[in-house]
């Protein structure tokens, strides 16, 4: 048996750090967007135990990949006694901010729920995806969603309809090391997330993208973001800002032609730039 899944990417409309949990987690505020840039994750039983293979060299294929542990989990679980072959077709790229390897474990545990159906409850694939990542029960789900705590609490939301530009700059971010520049810092600006989300339960985005913003902007804060961020804007960018912990960076469109072009100027310098769409699921 075999099955092919799209590993589609996220982008935060808007992301604040609320606080520190008692167990050294932080608690965060999002909403997050899912958009069309895609990783292909092709999935099909096999002899022996967990196999997974990578077009990126640079990713482990093993125990710390994160869509290896779906499928591990997964089967484990689901008391399966084959084995199950894995192999992901990247384009999305690692440490951006944008879930790449989170959306590859959830497209891993919707492939294996299609192999294996009524195996495992929703309540059980989501509560696997909460124990591999923050992102993935988000990733699981798609759409827009208002995520709290450590992500695992979800809500529907509209979807944003959008065309979007992305830039991945050759810069890398380590989610952890941009956590604890939050643990260290003095102060920093949070966004207003009553108004925010006011306005997006309402699908009224323009509205609700005037309160929102990035705490991980002013804790990174990547010199090339700036300049990045003011083209998207010179081009007609209704909204940008850096996504999740970065480094990759966004602007919303309404008009397709001018985030082609934009997108096309960008990619003169930042040859890691892709003109998207948003997508509901």
């Amino acid at each position: 048996m075999k099955t092919e899944q799209k590993a589609p990417a996220k982008i935060n409309l808007t992301l604040d750090i609320a606080s520190v949990l008692p167990d050294g987690y932080h608690s965060i505020f999002t909403v997050m967007q899912t958009v069309d840039l895609c990783d292909t994750v092709t999935v099909e039983t096999a002899d022996g135990g967990v196999t997974l293979t990578c077009t990126e060299g640079a990713i482990p294929c093993d125990e710390r990949n994160t869509a290896y542990k779906a499928a591990a989990l997964f089967r484990k679980a689901a008391n399966i006694t084959e084995g199950v072959q894995v192999h992901i077709e990247k384009r999305i790229p690692s440490q951006a901010g944008l879930a790449g390897g989170s959306a590859d474990a959830a497209a891993v545990l919707r492939a294996l729920d299609e192999l294996f159906p009524e195996r495992l409850t929703e309540k059980q694939l989501y509560e696997i995806a909460f124990s591999i990542g923050a992102d993935v029960p988000f990733c699981l789900a798609g759409g827009a969603r208002l995520c709290l705590n450590k992500g695992e609490i979800m809500a529907r939301l509209p979807s944003l309809d959008a065309w979007v530009v992305l830039v991945k700059p050759e810069e890398n971010v380590s989610t952890g090391e941009a956590y604890a520049r939050f643990d260290s810092a003095q102060e920093l600006f949070h966004p207003d997330n009553d108004r925010f989300l006011f306005h997006a339960a309402k699908g009224e985005y323009k509205k609700a993208l005037a309160y929102a913003a990035n705490t991980f902007e002013d804790l990174c804060d990547l010199p090339c973001g700036a300049g990045i961020k003011s083209a998207l804007y010179a081009g007609g960018a209704y909204y940008a800002a850096m996504s999740g912990s970065g480094s990759a960076f966004f602007g919303l469109f309404d008009d397709e032609a001018r985030a082609a072009q934009t997108a096309k100027a960008l990619r003169r310098t930042y040859e890691r730039t892709w003109l998207c769409r948003t997508v509901t699921k």
